[in-house]
């Protein structure tokens, strides 16, 4: 087997069939470890860690904090290196020592499950694609001047005058990190409606938050181009010209599946990813699978990657299982955190015969108020008929964990009375639940 790309899904994929006794090798022409350990997920929290230290403390001023808080940029970015650095040689002994080849280098696709890499042409009986995601091409001039969210994260010093272009959740989270760290932040988005795939209201009282604390947020503005002015960057937008020390690329992310030859085995690629089934077999070839953000099915998120590399490796060695992404709780770590699951409200709206929208402004709630905090709200659907809880949508503290309990009902079919009836400890955010329903 091989497998092109050593993020989560591959590497859960690789080691499970080698450990099985395949002969596996896993190409990669970054560093070994993927996106999430290397240069996403977890050092983003890390990163963020220190805003939320600020963001208590500075609510708290003169109610009981005396004293400023303040990020070292430089410190931090160190200390989030302690957490990355290591990881391409952990997980190269990991794969190794499960037997696993490992080739560094740029896999193309050469032949009927056949790839080359470098100087070298592996044969296989079977191919699977876990090559992740990549920034979306936005197709403006001066492109090339925008900088990664693996380049931000990557900054030993931070410029004063930021621009995030998009109002997806890397932009939304880079700003408030870099607005705690003393940077003048701007964000614009090209339509109304920022973060999109989560709640709408909810979003809307996110933005009022984000414009309290002094940050921008520019919306209905069209990026047009950048260029390189004698001491900073100029961005064109459709609403006149905004200047920068530095331009994030926040406009989202496809699946990094073009250019490497799959068209040759008939596999069908677009930027959500490889064509595949609920087995995770792509839908042109028997012998080629994909998972994770390279894969067309279910959210660009951890634990799907995780979820479907298990699945994969298990279908690969004569199994029949099949990835479920029907409930998949997601989280935007901004300030305060925004999640969601299930049906969104809009869905539930429509059909207001058959679903009950739960609508709620948590801002003067107890869990916010202690902390100081001002934004909150949260929208839950439940079916009439059932009682069943099928969506929650959450903005305020805690709810990057409070979320999870709302998947598990969701998923286990949970009636609204009976989450009811459960005893919770107080005051915590998860004893909110019976308010919220």
């Amino acid at each position: 087997m091989i497998v092109i790309g050593s993020g989560v899904s591959g590497q859960t994929v690789a080691a499970a069939c080698a450990e099985a006794g395949k002969r596996v090798a896993v190409i990669d022409q970054d560093p070994f470890g993927g996106t999430c350990a290397r240069c996403g997920c977890d050092p983003k929290k890390v990163l963020v860690a220190a805003a939320e230290a600020v963001t208590r403390t500075e609510a708290l001023i003169g109610v009981g904090i005396e004293g400023v808080s303040a990020i070292s940029w430089s410190d931090l970015i160190e200390r989030k290196r302690s957490f990355t650095d290591p990881v391409p040689q952990g997980i190269t002994d990991w794969l190794t020592d499960a037997g696993v080849e490992l080739l560094s280098g740029r896999a193309e696709v050469t032949g009927d499950v056949e790839v080359t890499v470098g100087a070298r042409t592996l044969a296989a009986a079977d191919l699977v694609i876990a090559t992740g995601a990549r920034p979306r091409t936005l197709d403006v001039v001066g492109e090339h001047l925008l900088t990664s969210s693996a380049q931000f994260m990557e900054l030993d010093q931070l410029p004063q005058r930021i621009v995030l272009v998009g109002g997806g959740y890397i932009s939304f989270e880079f700003a408030d990190l870099a607005a705690r760290a003393g940077a003048d932040v701007t964000i614009i988005h090209r339509s109304a409606h920022v973060l999109s795939g989560f709640d709408a209201f909810l979003t809307q009282i996110l933005v009022d938050r984000y414009r309290v604390l002094g940050i921008r947020v520019l919306t209905d503005l069209e990026l047009e181009g950048i260029t390189q002015g004698s001491n900073a960057l100029l961005l064109a937008t459709s609403a006149g010209e905004l200047t920068a020390d530095l331009a994030v690329h926040g406009a989202g992310r496809v699946a990094n599946v073009r250019g490497m030859g799959l068209e040759l085995l008939g596999i069908e690629v677009s930027d959500h990813g490889v064509n595949v089934d609920a087995s995770l077999r792509s839908t042109g070839h028997p012998h080629v699978w994909a998972v994770g953000d390279a894969a067309a099915l279910g959210l660009p998120l951890t634990p799907v990657g995780v979820r479907q590399g298990s699945i994969a490796a298990a279908n690969i060695l004569g199994g029949a299982m099949s990835f479920d992404g029907a409930v998949t709780p997601t989280v935007a770590f901004t300030d305060p955190p925004l999640a969601a699951v299930g049906m969104s409200a809009e869905e539930a709206l429509a059909d207001p015969a058959r679903f009950e929208v739960l609508e709620h402004d948590t801002g003067t709630w107890f869990t916010q108020q202690r902390l100081a905090m001002t934004h909150g709200g949260a929208r839950i659907v439940i079916d009439r008929e059932s009682d069943r809880i099928l969506g929650a949508h959450l903005l305020g503290v805690n709810v990057d964990e409070l979320i999870n309990v709302f998947a598990l009902a969701i998923r286990m079919g949970a009636t609204r009375a009976a989450v009811k009836e459960g005893l919770w400890s107080y005051p915590t955010a998860t004893s909110d639940i019976n308010y919220l329903l």
